[in-house]
């Protein structure tokens, strides 16, 4: 049998192929390293914060207890101080029994005090305790004492020491105590004060060094400056200076001392040598009298987690050595090395055991009895897996005695009967891929209520000799470092909630599938009664479904009355009580001829709601299999009137074209006498009276032959001769022939030409006849001295229109009276045949224009008239958009 040197040797082939077999394997190692590292990195990060987060709580704990225990400091100096001012007496002998009694009670206070001194309400000391306080007491003191004298009074103030008293660190900060002493009558005498040295404070509420970790005690008063800090250069300086930035909230640190509230946060601070370093900053509030103080517990950041580092870095060297040693030991050594390993991992599990062991007898007397009492299934493993606490519930649950499950890793027996973790030891394990791998159909989730805590639910067909449907709630046990060396996991039997809840869902599914098949079948029928009722309230009639017997059964809305009675109203009445009384008799006539199979419409008037009279048609058609009849009723009052109206304009044109018969016979005698009377006149000369009837008769002539020819032109109108012709020369003759009328009423009149005015192709008669009008028409409105305003103004691209605006600021026309203006014979003149602005549309609409009028009352009117400047470019694009 040839070796593995021999072979590589003599055939360099098999050595290229086991080379390339080798390669995956090392590099799926190193993956797998590496993966184990950035999952230690993430495990480390989580346990840094977890840390970190615990030991500000604790910071909290001990901030809040030292602003506690300064507060009562305070409080029982404070009540010393006033049973010290009760012992004063009018006399003067009072001074020396006050003197007495001050090393007394400096005694009782145990040196917490830097004097007690009594000082009358002139600001004089009548004595002091200790001796050399009187070095201490400046006028400055007793000054602020004796303006607070009516009432106790604390605040904090910087004292100067004597040289023997002073402290190490030349800190003079103190607390100063004022109370008022009075006399048997009431009246104030003076005040004795007290100085609590902040030294003392220091000495006796600065955190100890705990487990290696030093913490810096701050003390800030209401202005948010250090009166207590280890750096002496900081005392009396602003909070602010230490530029802190809490990383969770964004709060400036002096605004968090400040606000008077407690808490702890991350803060980046500047060290002593003024580099920035990441502390812990846990704070609390201080009652200083009616001041508010702050105190605060500083750790370094670094030094919190410190430990962890370097138990991560030590684990995360001994793991990557491990991981080395094993992948050269089991190349070289093979099942040797193995072994060997083995060896060395169960002496140092027995190592460890035992540690934990002795650990946990300590508080093994504690909890057991809490365990073992509790009524719930409990059982506790410890970092080894190793089961501590096995209760009566949980020997009861599954039949395993304690005395079997303790101090054994069989865990799993009662539950699984092979080897397999509970989810406590994958707590411990931190092992959160393994909760979804065992437990991740099991419905494992976090637990809301206890932190860092799983819970899952799992059936077990043969648990304690029944099936059983257990719910699991595993939590990690901490030590004071923070770190898990134990879980404890409980069970519950939910058989019963399961096996109701699961009948419960099952009727709910049922009852789901029916609704659901209702709702959509509701569903149908409602979409399919809507379309329905929206085709039959869309048609422009009314239905009655009324049977044999008369009786309505279905009514429909009436939806240009937009009359809301529905079927609840009118169903179940007889339809006769729906018809007027004079329509009865023929309504009746009908309705027996519709039963008898005669259904022939007819109509009948009928009185609304509103008392005005209404045009119906009624019908009647049988309804197939069915002894009933619908009736269909239409509203045609609107087709009545228009059949009228047509009655009307036919009638109407018959008149005009009689009026033009006779006006045309007219027209040639008017010529006539009017040709007679300007002949006399010019003959006869007169003067006078004569004079006068003379033209009386001759307007009157004028008079007749302007209507003679409005009717001609209204009944006969002739086609336009269209021209190009220049509307600015239009509008001036037009101007000219009412000068007359202008001239007489001092008319004003503006015009505003477009200089740039293009020929218009119209009918130049028929225009200046229409602007001759429009300008009367507006002088007629207006009184002595009106403003008459012409402008003219070209628009569009395609197809250009020529717009002229003739304004007037006369009487205006009424805003009922605007729909009637081009109304054939509609006037409010005293004279006027009515026909003049019919004529002025009449022209417009043979020339393809509009005519627009706008006017308010008593403000004026402007007439816009719009004109294509060519005619057959009109004409060609309607024809274009009618193909």
């Amino acid at each position: 049998m040839k070796s593995t040197i021999d072979i590589i040797e003599t055939d360099e082939g098999k050595n290229l192929r086991a080379f390339n077999m080798k390669l995956p394997i090392w590099i799926s190692t190193l993956l797998v390293i590496s993966l184990i590292v950035m999952l230690a990195l993430t495990v480390n990060h989580s346990l840094e914060k977890d840390m970190a987060s615990q030991f500000g709580r604790q910071q909290l704990t001990i901030a809040k207890g030292v602003a506690l225990g300064i507060e009562d400091l305070i409080a029982s100096i404070e009540n010393s101080t006033v049973l010290l001012s009760r012992l004063s007496l009018e006399k003067e002998t009072d001074t020396d029994m006050a003197g007495k009694i001050m090393p007394s009670i400096y005694g009782n206070l145990l040196g917490k005090v830097r004097f007690i001194a009594k000082v009358d309400d002139r600001g004089m000391i009548q004595s002091f305790y200790p001796p050399h306080a009187r070095e201490t007491i400046d006028k400055s003191l007793i000054r602020q004492a004796i303006k607070e004298i009516e009432k106790p009074y604390i605040y904090h103030a910087d004292l100067t020491e004597a040289e023997h008293e002073s402290a190490d660190d030349g800190s003079t900060k103190s607390i100063v105590i004022s109370i008022p002493t009075k006399n048997r009558a009431g009246k104030v005498t003076g005040v004795i004060i007290t100085a609590l040295s902040l030294d003392k404070i220091i000495d006796r509420f600065a955190t100890p060094e705990d487990d290696g970790v030093t913490s810096d005690l701050w003390m800030m008063d209401n202005s948010g400056f250090f009166i207590i800090h280890p750096n002496h250069q900081l005392i009396g300086e602003d909070v602010k200076s230490l530029t802190g930035i809490d990383g969770n909230k964004g709060a400036n640190l002096k605004e968090v001392f400040l606000a008077g509230e407690e808490g702890y946060g991350e803060y980046s601070l500047k060290n002593e040598k003024g580099d920035s370093e990441k502390r812990i900053v846990a704070y609390a509030p201080v009652n200083v009298g009616t001041e508010l103080f702050s105190v605060a517990v500083s750790t370094p950041y670094g030094t919190v987690i410190s430990l962890l580092r370097k138990a991560f870095i030590n684990i995360l060297i001994g793991a990557m050595a491990l991981i080395i040693a094993v992948i050269i030991t089991a190349i070289l050594m093979a099942h040797a090395g193995a072994r060997q390993l083995r060896l060395k991992g169960e002496l140092k599990h027995l190592k460890e055991k035992q540690e934990w062991q002795d650990k946990l007898i300590e508080e093994h007397k504690t909890i057991a009895g809490i365990i073992e009492g509790s009524p719930i299934p409990t059982f506790i493993l410890n970092r080894d897996h190793t089961i501590l606490y096995w209760n009566k519930a949980c020997s009861k649950l599954t039949g395993y005695d304690a005395d079997e499950m303790v101090g054994t890793d069989k865990h799993y027996l009662p539950f699984y009967g092979q080897e397999r973790p509970v989810i406590a030891q994958h707590i411990i394990d931190s092992d959160f891929e393994g909760l979804n791998k065992y437990y991740g159909t099991k419905g494992i989730k976090k637990s809301e209520i206890v932190d860092g805590a799983y819970e899952a639910w799992d059936l077990f067909k043969n648990l304690g000799g029944k099936s059983r449907h257990l719910y699991f709630l595993a939590a990690p046990i901490y030590d004071k470092n923070g770190e898990i060396i134990a879980a404890i996991e409980t069970l519950q039997d939910i058989s019963e909630e399961i096996i109701l809840a699961n009948d419960l869902k099952e009727y709910t599914e049922s009852l789901r599938d029916e609704l659901a098949l209702n709702i959509n079948l509701r569903k149908e029928i409602e979409e399919l009664y809507d379309y329905l009722q929206s085709m039959v309230r869309s048609l422009p009639a009314k239905f009655f479904d009324i049977g044999s017997d008369g009786i309505i059964r279905y009514v429909s809305s009436d939806i240009k009355k937009k009359n809301k009675e529905g079927s609840t109203t009118i169903r179940g009445k007889h339809f006769l009580e729906l018809v007027d009384p004079e329509n009865r008799e023929l309504v009746i006539s009908k309705w027996e001829d519709a039963k008898r199979g005669i259904y022939t419409p007819y109509e009948i008037e009928s009185r609304a709601k509103d008392n005005s009279r209404r045009h119906l048609l009624l019908s009647a058609h049988p309804m197939k299999e069915l002894d009933r009849l619908l009736f269909v009723q239409r509203d045609i009052t609107g087709f009545k009137a228009l059949e009228n109206k047509l009655y009307e304009s036919r009638k109407l044109a018959a008149v005009g074209q009689l009026s033009a018969g006779i006006a045309h016979e007219v027209r040639n005698p008017l010529s006539s006498i009017k040709m007679s009377l300007q002949i006399l006149e010019k003959r006869m000369n007169p003067s006078g009276n004569n004079l006068k009837r003379f033209k009386i008769a001759m307007r009157e002539v004028d008079h007749l032959e302007k209507l003679v020819n409005d009717i001609l032109i209204y009944a006969r109108p002739s086609p336009p001769k269209m021209e190009q012709s220049d509307i600015r020369k239009i509008l001036e003759h037009a101007l000219e022939m009412t000068e007359k009328a202008r001239v007489e009423k001092e008319i004003h009149v503006q015009i505003n030409f477009d200089e740039n005015a293009p020929p218009i192709t119209v009918d130049r008669a028929m225009m200046e006849h229409v602007f001759i009008n429009t300008c009367h028409n507006a002088i007629d409105a207006m009184v002595s001295k009106g403003n008459l305003t012409i402008s003219t103004k070209f628009e569009g691209k395609g197809t250009q229109s020529a717009i002229v605006e003739i304004s007037d600021n006369g009487c205006g026309i009424d805003a009922e009276d605007l729909p009637h203006l081009f109304d054939p014979f509609f006037t409010r003149k005293k004279y006027g045949t009515g026909l003049g602005l019919t004529q002025v549309k009449k022209i417009i609409d043979m020339h393809q224009g509009s005519i627009k009028i706008s006017s308010k009352r008593d403000k004026g009117t402007t007439v816009t008239v719009t004109i294509p400047v060519n005619q057959e470019n009109v004409a060609s694009e309607r024809i274009a958009q009618r193909n």
